[in-house]
């Protein structure tokens, strides 16, 4: 309410200097009370979009976000982080301003943007960019691009995990290649789905992430018992 409060001490100033003419100041007060009415309205137009960071599976939810200009963007846990990430601008558009917050505990951290170019903004985790923790969101001055915007795809979930000897992948019907890929980055098996099961028996227990190689690639993480 910065906007309100403003006008409001312009229209006492304006009756303390037009104190002698009633009619210029009402004149004044109506015309400021309008402005104000207008900024105002502007302000309550501006949105906040909420990117949870999903500590679990190494991923931004949405990972891909259309925004207004003069919207917020905030980033908030979806589960406490077990080890630290980043929020860091990878690809910006001329202008805008580069953002890099190192993300850990405490879980109720949270970090917010408010982009004042247009353009296409990409971001990364910079410890697990190459296991595919990566972002996006475009900025647009036309309301209509917004409301136009791709419907966002529900991220992959694997299960049982952890798991013993199979993870399978729900709602994945149709075969699709996959790599796996041990904590360290090295790729350590390459395969194809077989009823959206993967076979990981062979694994010894640790950590691992599985590259999904589909019309959307995705790599998520699994715990091998």
């Amino acid at each position: 309410m910065k906007f309100a409060s403003l006008f409001m001490l312009s229209i006492n100033h304006a009756l303390v200097l037009f104190n002698e003419s009633p009619k210029l100041a009402i004149t004044m007060k109506k015309a400021l009370i309008l402005l104000s009415l207008i900024c105002t309205t502007f302000s309550l137009k501006a949105t906040i979009h909420t990117i949870q960071i999903w500590d679990g599976y190494f991923q931004f939810l949405p990972n891909t976000l259309s925004i207004q200009l003069g919207d917020t963007i905030q980033w908030l846990p979806l589960d406490p982080p077990s080890v630290t990430h980043t929020i860091t601008s990878d690809s910006i558009p001329d202008g805008a301003e580069a953002f890099d917050q190192i993300w850990r505990l405490p879980a109720d951290t949270f970090f917010q943007y408010i982009p004042q170019v247009i353009g296409l903004y990409k971001y990364v985790c910079t410890p697990h960019a190459s296991m595919g923790m990566v972002g996006e969101f475009r900025v647009s001055d036309s309301p209509s691009a917004v409301n136009e915007s791709k419907e966002l795809r529900k991220p992959t979930i694997v299960y049982p995990n952890p798991a013993t000897d199979m993870i399978r992948f729900k709602d994945l019907t149709e075969e699709v290649d996959y790599k796996l890929i041990d904590i360290n980055g090295k790729l350590i098996g390459i395969g194809v789905t077989v009823q959206g099961e993967v076979n990981i028996s062979s694994l010894s227990p640790g950590m691992y992430f599985v590259d999904i190689i589909g019309d959307n690639r995705e790599i998520v993480r699994f715990i091998k018992q």
